[in-house]
């Protein structure tokens, strides 16, 4: 291994903050869309500490999509 290899990093910090950022996209869009489907069918095993819990996470992505804006 050269001097070369072992002072460069394999991903620079802003490549690895836009993947995670791409990352952390994919997961926001997932959860909204199961959110969703739980609010709209509210299947019996959906109590409401299981709403409280998700609208707090729904509202973190949210303002998080505001934030990015």
């Amino acid at each position: 291994m050269n001097q070369n290899q072992v002072d460069e990093p394999e991903h620079s910090q802003g490549e690895q903050e836009e993947s995670l950022n791409r990352k952390f996209k994919i997961v926001a869009e997932a959860f909204s869309e199961l959110f969703e489907l739980l609010e709209q069918y509210a299947p019996t095993w959906y109590t409401e500490q299981h709403h409280d819990r998700a609208l707090a996470a729904h509202s973190v992505v949210e303002k998080s999509k505001g934030a990015a804006n």
